[in-house]
């Protein structure tokens, strides 16, 4: 019953109750971002049957993960998500590496798959721009086992967002998905809406910092200076609050243009468009 801020503030600041209150749980997968869980088997003990699935951005965080893991708990990665600079949310990259050739999915996969086989063949997950049969079947020649997307997802029925996140996405157009300073210290990927608009002439909502993150926002210091909380703008985009909320999104994101179906967007992914 705590509200989604408080939530947020729970996850970044207990990380290791969370992951270890998700084994008590019964959960079979864990996947985890924003940075590299260096010590995520740590909260794990106990639970061999729980998949751990980090997230990287590059074949060197790959490798410095499964060393120190092997080296500390005797434990490897069961799977690895690889995340390019299209996808939403925030970037494992600065605005400069985002642009960059080298840094694009298509150019990472190769690298991180035969890193992963110098491990024991961990299966590689592509992730961040896929859109469709064709992207999914780019990245499977390319050495990924298989892929993850999500933007394309809110665009379904069956998908909990709320009504109001769904149409900024299908409104939407191109050059609305753009990277943003975010309080997290790494651009972030989203769609430009009122929030945007308010917080570059300064005047976005009042930073109450009732969330008190320890980091990387240090107690709202970070978040005064790109001018929003991110735990309370998130909450409003969760809510539905289209004046105030942040709505993060993948690059295509532009291309929602109905909502459909799970069943029919997998028919799509399947047999094509």
């Amino acid at each position: 019953d705590k509200p989604l801020a408080a939530n947020i503030l729970y996850a970044i600041n207990d990380y290791g109750r969370v992951v270890a209150d998700a084994c008590e749980a019964g959960i079979d997968i864990i996947i985890t971002g924003a940075g590299l869980p260096t010590n995520m088997p740590e909260f794990t003990e106990g639970y061999p049957n729980v998949a751990l699935v980090p997230i990287v951005s590059s074949a060197k965080a790959l490798k410095i993960i499964c060393k120190r893991w092997q080296k500390r708990y005797n434990r490897l990665p069961d799977a690895v998500v690889l995340e390019g600079p299209k996808s939403g949310g925030h970037q494992g990259f600065t605005y400069e590496q985002c642009s960059m050739a080298e840094n694009q999915l298509e150019n990472l996969v190769r690298p991180v798959v035969e890193e992963a086989a110098l491990w024991g063949d961990i299966p590689v997950i592509a992730a961040g721009g896929v859109w469709d049969k064709k992207d999914i079947e780019e990245m499977m020649s390319l050495g990924a086992r298989g892929v993850q997307m999500g933007t394309r997802f809110i665009g379904t029925f069956e998908c909990d967002a709320h009504e109001n996140l769904k149409k900024v996405l299908l409104d939407a157009k191109k050059e609305d998905i753009q990277l943003m300073a975010s309080p997290v210290g790494y651009p972030a990927q989203g769609i430009r809406t009122n929030l945007v608009k308010l917080v570059e002439k300064r005047e976005g909502p009042a930073i109450k910092c009732i969330s008190n993150c320890v980091a990387p926002c240090n107690r709202g210091e970070e978040a005064k200076e790109v001018g929003f909380c991110i735990a309370d703008r998130l909450s409003d985009a969760f809510e539905g609050n289209v004046e105030t909320g942040l709505f993060f999104s993948g690059t295509n994101g532009y291309k929602l243009d109905k909502i459909i179906s799970v069943k029919e967007l997998m028919d799509k992914l399947v047999n094509g468009e």
